[in-house]
């Protein structure tokens, strides 16, 4: 019974998560807003609310070794693989200096909640830190949506405004319950299995949760919107730390496991730089690198189980 719930506690939570990202795109169809508003604020906030709920649940509950594993599990998710399958079906040529500032901002964050954490531990000081960060984000990428909107004055597109808002209200709903049952079953699988917390995390929790950014990568990257993937992605790694790490430690203090330094932080960093760097060189994210990040992802996870 408890794989059951399990499985549709971690389907209402990426249908969930769809739907809210639907609604919110709906809604700013309706009312006129820049797409590039829609991908850098509703969209990544609506992806990583299932991170976000994961670690809001475990910090009420104590279990914080949960929370920074989920966290960076996603990232790295998110990195090697999400951006790793995209670039494979359509690698990306980067004409502009906007995903570079997007990737900096990706790789500093990481950075700063090492620095923020290096006593192992997080504090509602330091949450409070990652928070205005947060703000400082919102509020920068609302003003270069807003720039580009008024440059070139999109239309709305969808004008019924009670669709989206029922999208939005039964996805909100859906994420929130099934990101409970997701935390509670998945750890009671991990004790009936044998198997650590820190493992679900970073497999179970991490792939799941991340479904929605892997569904919508793959998707806009057959479609040839490899920009919406690398935005939507580089949106996501930022949020899951100065979002979902703010939020989790608003709610309670949670301890760092010493894991997070000697392995998540840096071979997260080393996939994005695997990626990113490069591309400073050549303008393009090559097939190559999207093989490197895939076959990283799964070494490092056959590694995390063999230590733990």
């Amino acid at each position: 019974m408890i794989y059951v719930i399990f499985l549709a506690s971690l389907l209402a939570v990426t249908k969930g998560a769809d739907w809210l990202v639907d609604g919110a795109v709906g809604i700013t169809n309706v009312l006129g807003i820049s797409q590039i508003v829609v991908g850098a604020t509703v969209v990544s906030l609506g992806t990583t609310l299932p991170e976000a709920l994961i670690s809001a649940f475990a910090a009420y509950q104590g279990k914080g070794e949960i929370i920074a594993g989920t966290t960076l599990g996603s990232i790295l998710f998110n990195t090697a693989v999400i951006l790793g399958l995209a670039v494979l079906i359509k690698p990306p040529t980067l004409t502009s200096r906007e995903p570079f500032y997007k990737a900096g901002t990706m790789i500093a964050v990481p950075i700063l909640f090492a620095l923020l954490s290096l006593d192992h531990h997080i504090s509602r000081g330091d949450a409070l830190l990652l928070a205005f960060v947060l703000l400082f984000f919102l509020i920068s990428n609302m003003m270069k949506g807003m720039e580009e909107s008024l440059e070139q004055k999109e239309t709305a597109g969808e004008k019924n405004l009670s669709r989206p808002v029922i999208r939005l209200i039964v996805g909100s709903a859906a994420v929130v319950l099934g990101a409970k049952f997701l935390l509670d079953s998945g750890v009671e699988i991990a004790r009936v299995l044998g198997i650590s917390e820190a493992i679900i995390a970073l497999t179970l929790f991490a792939v799941g949760s991340s479904l929605p950014e892997l569904i919508t990568g793959i998707t806009a990257a057959r479609k040839g919107h490899i920009d919406l993937v690398l935005g939507n992605v580089m949106g996501a790694n930022t949020l899951n730390i100065i979002f979902v790490m703010a939020l989790a430690g608003l709610i309670q203090p949670f301890s760092v496991s010493p894991t997070v330094f000697q392995v998540d932080i840096p071979i997260s960093l080393l996939m994005m730089g695997i990626l990113f760097v490069p591309a400073l060189f050549t303008r393009r994210i090559g097939r190559l690198q999207g093989v490197l990040t895939i076959i990283g992802y799964i070494l490092c996870l056959i590694f995390i189980i063999g230590v733990k």
